[in-house]
């Protein structure tokens, strides 16, 4: 019977010993290991249109996006692709060029160029909803309030 405790003693032992060894990894400081590892690509979402209401829409950001809230602005504007064109539409005119994005206070503005029509309701919402998500996607906050001709 005397066995038995020299045995749990030595099993003790021997895992005590192993958890001071750390099994045998040394110590070290903070190692750098460069930059952090690239995950998912970012999904943003957009607003299109069917049956006359807005539906949201994920959408991968390209990696050589820089600002989420133009990236998703530009997108929107490029309207349905592939399947999503045979049930969505977007209210949206075609635009020549590059809208300028501005995100400001929490505030985004997006100016288009000369000779783009006045924004009807469902455009503005297309557009106000998207670019509000993308800018509390990216982090920052926002008070949808679309005002003005072309303005959201």
């Amino acid at each position: 019977m005397r066995r038995a405790p020299r045995t749990a003693a030595a099993a003790a032992l021997t895992g005590a010993l192993l958890a001071l060894a750390g099994c045998g990894v040394p110590t070290s400081g903070v190692i750098d290991a460069g930059a952090p590892a690239v995950g998912v690509p970012a999904r943003i979402t957009l607003y299109f249109v069917t049956d006359g209401t807005l539906r949201p829409v994920p959408r991968r950001l390209p990696e050589d996006t820089g600002d989420p809230v133009e990236g998703a602005v530009r997108l929107l504007l490029a309207g349905p692709v592939g399947d999503e064109a045979r049930k969505l539409t977007t209210a949206l005119p075609t635009v020549p060029g590059r809208p300028a994005v501005t995100v400001a206070g929490g505030a985004v503005t997006v100016r288009f160029p000369a000779g783009v029509e006045r924004l009807d309701t469902t455009a503005m919402e297309q557009l106000t909803c998207t670019a509000v998500h993308a800018l509390h996607w990216s982090g920052a906050d926002a008070s949808p309030s679309p005002t003005g001709a072309g303005t959201a």
